[in-house]
């Protein structure tokens, strides 16, 4: 009986920490549904998330080859009555890890993080980056440029 017990348990650790070089984007869509997020599916390797306090933050899956991606991006912009210079998105890319600022060409400033899952991270990883990106990035960089949602 022991035996069958640690069996058990050993067996659901082991689901749990199941180890994915890719995800479709039905898993993707699975993931955010296990997270609680809202969002919607805006095109085919595409999603609009709620997160943060805010309505259009971007999941794209990218690097995607026979239906499995290797490639997730989160991305948020924001439109400002007085666009960040160079110098603080270049301060925010200098002092920050895990993600990156730019300015598009409308004056659109943005943040983005990716994970690479090529070469192998676990569905709880996936789960941390959703996390990181709600909880500390966007945070921070909406106080980093002025923003309040």
């Amino acid at each position: 009986m022991r035996i069958l017990l640690a069996g058990l348990l050993f067996w659901g650790l082991a689901l749990g920490q199941a180890v994915v070089k890719g995800l479709t984007p039905a898993e993707v869509e699975g993931i955010l549904k296990q997270a609680g997020l809202a969002y919607e599916k805006t095109d085919a390797q595409e999603f609009r998330l709620e997160m943060a306090g805010l309505t259009k933050v971007w999941l794209y899956l990218d690097f995607c080859q026979e239906g499995r991606c290797g490639v997730l991006t989160l991305s948020a912009g924001f439109t400002l009555d007085e666009v960040p210079d160079l110098e603080a998105v270049n301060a925010w890319n200098r002092d920050r890890r895990f993600s990156r600022a730019f300015l598009d060409e409308e004056g659109t400033v943005w943040v983005e993080s990716d994970l690479d899952l090529t070469g192998g991270v676990s569905l709880g990883a996936v789960r941390a980056f959703l996390d990181l990106f709600a909880e500390e990035i966007l945070p921070d960089f909406m106080d980093h440029i002025g923003f309040k949602p």
